[in-house]
């Protein structure tokens, strides 16, 4: 009798402790996304840009459904801005943007920016890959 009372005890335990855990999470989690994150390929290399202009955000998604070309650029941070690891760069999202046309100086794949990032965001300080492919995106609710 007693280990069927210890065994309702443990289990009664376990569904309050999981409850209140979801409970927390639910609640600590902003309730409306802060933008949209998309994942940007270039040549089988992938990173991530986190956009928060709706305007923006268009842009890219009619590229992910084929509907229109365009290069993605912005200006380069240090860091991976808490969403594009495992890169230790980013693209300011404030600066995001899609072109139909570039310079080729800020070209070229994110191994290349992740190589040389010293001489990328103070010489060039803008990445725009000229072989841009939004292959997803996600809600971005902050955080990493």
């Amino acid at each position: 009798m007693r280990k069927l009372t210890l065994i309702i005890i443990i289990v009664l335990i376990a569904i309050v402790t999981s409850t209140l855990l979801y409970i927390y999470v639910v609640s600590t989690r902003p309730k409306e996304p802060l933008g949209w994150l998309f994942t940007i390929d270039v040549n089988g290399e992938k990173f991530k840009v986190l956009v928060k202009d709706p305007l923006v955000a268009e842009e890219l998604r009619k590229i992910l459904r084929g509907e229109r070309s365009g290069i993605v650029n912005g200006e380069l941070r240090r860091g991976d801005g808490g969403f594009n690891k495992p890169w230790s760069w980013h693209l300011d999202p404030d600066t995001v943007e899609v072109a139909d046309a570039t310079i080729e100086l800020c070209d070229g794949m994110p191994s290349f920016v992740e190589s040389e990032l010293d001489y990328w965001l103070n010489v060039v300080k803008r990445y725009c890959p000229w072989n841009t492919k939004v292959v997803a995106e996600e809600l971005w609710y902050g955080g990493s």
